[in-house]
């Protein structure tokens, strides 16, 4: 019937990102606490900008 319309993603999470790069998740957590790469925290939660994760297309990473 009424499917939402999908919004594109600004962050994603290290573990997903991770995947995503093929990069390994301690290497991405260690980036972002020393503040090699963007990211953001919230509460426990580690974010990388969705144009960090995807940087040569737009905001969602579609192509």
């Amino acid at each position: 019937m009424n499917e939402p319309i999908p919004t594109p993603r600004l962050y994603y999470r290290v573990k997903e990102a991770s995947r995503i790069m093929g990069v390994p998740v301690r290497t991405l957590y260690h980036l972002a606490e020393t503040g090699q790469v963007p990211s953001r925290r919230l509460g426990t939660v580690v974010l990388l900008p969705a144009d960090f994760v995807y940087p040569d297309s737009g905001t969602d990473g579609a192509a």
